[in-house]
């Protein structure tokens, strides 16, 4: 495919709130750990900045601790990008949805000119992204034909930061569907004002680490509805794939997996949100690799300096192969063609 993304220029929004459903590490907003004297938050920042495609950048969160961070760190808050700082509203949702109003300066959602803007949002705890990942998933979004694109990285790409002779690693969970194991990188582009359940947003990041049955069911059903099967049998086999996997049954997953075909799960969210959803997988892992709790801290900060020339070497070698597999002449997007 010819990116439809080529020259565009898309604001970020770098999201570093905390609040009731975000998860800390060591009781801390991990926007905040150190990892070789250097807040983690900082890593994304200089990754951001040396993106060409991204125009401006928009941290929301803390405003005061994140003010005091950039100063000490000395960032150039406007070259080669204007960095702005935006407090932190009650959940994620509301940081998100408001950020993205104040950057367009809009209070009318209803205004026609930015129903069509899109914004990439971005974590604050993946210290390991990179600028070219970055780069290729905003190049290989097709913005033309849908109104959110999320990132996924293949299981495949990630063992290589497992536990593995005596050193530490990350071993991640995944989302098992039918053409393979996946990582959510938690890269989004997106159109917010397309979007028309963003009510949904909250609940789903909420529940994200949900295991007690009944608030599973009751997440469902506040979701879902009750006469939507074909919803429920992709949710159920999600999280059966997430169960056996965490017990190390393979072939229990390779199993049930089969009940979720990549396009099926693309329309079934598309209809849930009310929206033109697309998976896009990344060959890069950088931004996959978020610390999600202390024992990911740890790892990362004896395996930081490994990982991170690793992830400058390696990928970059295997890039053109990768891309001439799947995007000859860059004619093709790995994004689904469902219609919608």
């Amino acid at each position: 495919m010819s990116s439809s993304n080529e020259h565009k220029k898309y604001d970020v929004i770098l999201v570093a709130g905390e609040g009731k459903s975000s998860y800390k590490v060591y009781h801390q907003n991990k926007a905040f750990l150190t990892l070789q004297g250097k807040c983690v938050i900082l890593y994304v920042i200089q990754a951001l900045q040396q993106v060409k495609s991204i125009g401006d950048i928009y941290i929301v969160g803390l405003k005061d601790k994140l003010e005091q961070v950039l100063h000490s760190s000395r960032i150039d808050r406007e070259f080669p990008k204007r960095i702005h700082v935006v407090e932190q509203k009650a959940n994620l949702y509301e940081n998100v949805w408001q950020t993205f109003l104040q950057s367009q300066q809009v209070e009318d959602t209803n205004t026609a000119p930015h129903r069509d803007k899109s914004v990439l949002i971005v974590p604050c705890d993946a210290p390991l992204i990179t600028p070219h990942e970055i780069e290729y998933f905003i190049s290989n979004a097709d913005m033309n034909r849908y109104d959110h694109v999320l990132g996924l990285v293949s299981r495949e790409k990630l063992r290589h930061f497992y536990p593995q002779e005596g050193k530490p690693g990350i071993k991640m969970a995944y989302l098992h569907i039918n053409e393979d194991s996946f990582r959510i990188n938690n890269l989004h582009l997106v159109k917010p004002l397309r979007i028309e359940n963003r009510e949904y947003i909250q609940k789903m990041y909420q529940y994200r680490y949900q295991r007690n049955f009944k608030n599973l069911v009751l997440f469902s059903l506040s979701v879902f509805g009750k006469d939507k099967t074909k919803h429920y049998k992709n949710y159920i086999g999600l999280q059966l794939c997430l169960f056996f996997g965490g017990l190390g049954l393979e072939f229990m997953v390779n199993y049930f997996r089969k009940f979720n075909p990549k396009k099926e799960l693309e329309e079934t969210i598309s209809t849930i949100m009310n929206t033109r959803f697309s998976a896009l997988e990344v060959p890069f892992p950088g931004a996959a690799l978020d610390i999600d709790n202390a024992k990911d801290y740890e790892a990362m900060k004896i395996l930081f300096e490994e990982w991170q020339k690793f992830l400058r070497t390696t990928p970059l070698t295997k890039v053109e192969k990768y891309s001439e597999t799947f995007f000859p002449s860059r004619k093709v997007a790995r994004t689904s063609s469902m219609n919608l």
